[in-house]
């Protein structure tokens, strides 16, 4: 078996499926914590006067919480995982 035998990438240990050397495992996975707070309190905020309808944001999102509604970015908070790619993504920086 490759990778769950001890004969992965680095040659020793398993993996396990946690995803280590991938930035997933101990907590660096997205969604897990935005910039050391809780997704609950990760709010995101749209500027609507700085936004320039570009679409940066929505193109950044993977979990397709933005859209663009008359040239403008809109946010669902019910698909928003809080992890602030959005927010570095926008060039105007209208998402905070």
């Amino acid at each position: 078996m490759p990778f769950g035998d001890g004969t992965g990438p680095r040659g020793k240990g398993r993996s396990h499926g946690r995803g280590r050397g991938l930035g997933m495992g101990h907590g660096r996975g997205i969604g897990i914590r935005a910039q050391g707070r809780s997704t609950e309190t990760a709010a995101i905020t749209i500027d609507a006067e700085k936004c320039i309808g570009c679409g940066q944001c929505v193109s950044a999102c993977q979990f397709d919480a933005l859209s663009l509604v008359n040239s403008k970015a809109k946010l669902d908070q019910a698909l928003c995982k809080g992890c602030r790619v959005c927010v570095r993504a926008c060039p105007t920086g209208a998402i905070t």
